[in-house]
């Protein structure tokens, strides 16, 4: 028996959670496109608020202890909120959630790391025998949790850095490259939007009809549909731009606005960031055995080993304020 919500939609059969489904991932997918703002994030240079969320990254891919990445998750949150991400955010963790859990679980089954054996799987075909580690599962565990932070900062640039922005300062080294990804970044919501429409009409049709919802052999179709028109989407934005004069290019127009205190506020935490990674990266190298070497690796082989002492804690609590001090006042570029 089907069960009725308030609003006349099935709530129980498996094409309701599919477009319950498909409506998350299309929702998420524009709501990391660019809003315009007025944070401070907003406000910046785009090449600034681009080159913070690349030093968010930097930093994120450099590090492996649990607490700092636990520190930098906490700032890259505090940020999303101060720039109106938050909600964006709050849907990419709940489609990053699983893919972490794939990580730990493939990182598992497939690393021979580590000594102390949670699970004996026995022998498989031209896989041998499996013995899942703790180790394994430790290690699995921080790269799913540095992969949502790089989701995160990725879901911050997006919706709050200007594309238009960015484009236009990178137009004055590659205009046509620029003006390639404008499109791209144009059409990708566009496409989102015929997705969702495809699938909504989809929804409509009469079960047991081909291409309904409860139709297994249709459920590409509304894919091939969408990634089919791109091309023909493409080749009359190239024709339309040819048209009117874009093939001959034009002489970029240069930024002269002095800096703001935002700006240097931003490109400041920005570097703190970038040497944080670089002297992280330097003491791994030469071998050290001190804070920032704690802070560069924790040891799964062959015993899980994470240090914590003050200066890791005091680290992984100073992260969110260095990296949420350049965004606390509100508007101006004063």
């Amino acid at each position: 028996m089907r069960t009725v919500a308030a609003a006349g939609a099935p709530t129980d059969t498996a094409p309701g959670r599919c477009a319950r489904a498909g409506r998350a991932a299309g929702g998420l997918l524009i709501a990391m496109t660019y809003r315009p703002g007025t944070s401070v994030l907003h406000v910046v240079r785009p090449a600034i608020g681009a080159g913070y969320c690349a030093a968010l990254i930097v930093l994120t891919l450099t590090v492996t202890h649990p607490l700092v990445l636990a520190g930098l998750l906490a700032g890259v949150l505090a940020a999303g909120a101060a720039t109106g991400a938050l909600a964006a955010q709050r849907r990419a963790l709940l489609l990053g959630l699983p893919m972490a859990l794939l990580v730990v679980l493939v990182n598992g089954l497939a690393s021979r790391h580590g000594v102390t054996v949670v699970a004996r799987l026995g022998s498989l075909p031209g896989l041998g025998r499996i013995d899942v580690t703790a180790e394994a599962l430790a290690a699995g565990a921080l790269l799913g949790l540095r992969l949502l932070v790089v989701v995160l900062c990725g879901v911050l640039l997006a919706r709050a850095i200007d594309p238009d922005g960015l484009l236009r300062a990178a137009r004055r080294s590659w205009p046509q490259a620029a003006l390639t990804a404008a499109l791209s970044l144009r059409i990708v919501p566009v496409l989102a939007r015929d997705g969702q429409r495809m699938a909504d009409a989809r929804r409509c049709r009469p079960p047991g009809t081909a291409g309904a919802a409860t139709d297994r052999a249709a459920r590409l179709l509304v894919l091939r549909s969408v990634t089919g028109s791109v091309l023909d989407r493409a080749t009359d934005l190239a024709t339309t731009l040819e048209l009117r004069g874009h093939r001959l290019g034009g002489r970029a127009v240069r930024d002269r606005h002095p800096w703001s205190r935002h700006d240097r506020a931003v490109a400041a935490a920005s570097l703190a960031l970038v040497a944080l990674a670089a002297a992280i990266v330097a003491s791994r190298a030469a071998g050290g055995h001190g804070l920032l070497t704690q802070v560069a690796a924790v040891g799964t082989t062959p015993r899980l080993s994470i240090p914590i002492d003050a200066a890791t804690v005091g680290l992984s609590l100073a992260l969110p304020l260095l990296i949420g001090a350049p965004l606390l006042a509100r508007r101006g570029r004063s």
